[in-house]
């Protein structure tokens, strides 16, 4: 770790909830709300297959398609 390094800042992640990969909050392909929250989304198919039935993939341990 270099001096400038604590200066950078660091991403903010989420993890998607389809396929459980991270995504920078700020480059989100896609995001979708839910009861109050947003959800972070690699891709849009994986925010196509989330709004359809939200509840099928939070809390989910799994992810629910593997990339």
């Amino acid at each position: 770790m270099g001096i400038l390094d604590i200066f950078r800042k660091k991403p903010e992640l989420a993890k998607d909830p389809v396929c459980h990969m991270s995504v920078d909050v700020a480059k989100a392909r896609a995001t979708s709300q839910f009861e109050g929250e947003t959800f972070y989304f690699c891709a849009p198919g994986c925010k196509h297959m989330f709004d359809e039935d939200p509840s099928k993939y939070i809390g989910s341990e799994k992810p629910a398609v593997e990339m």
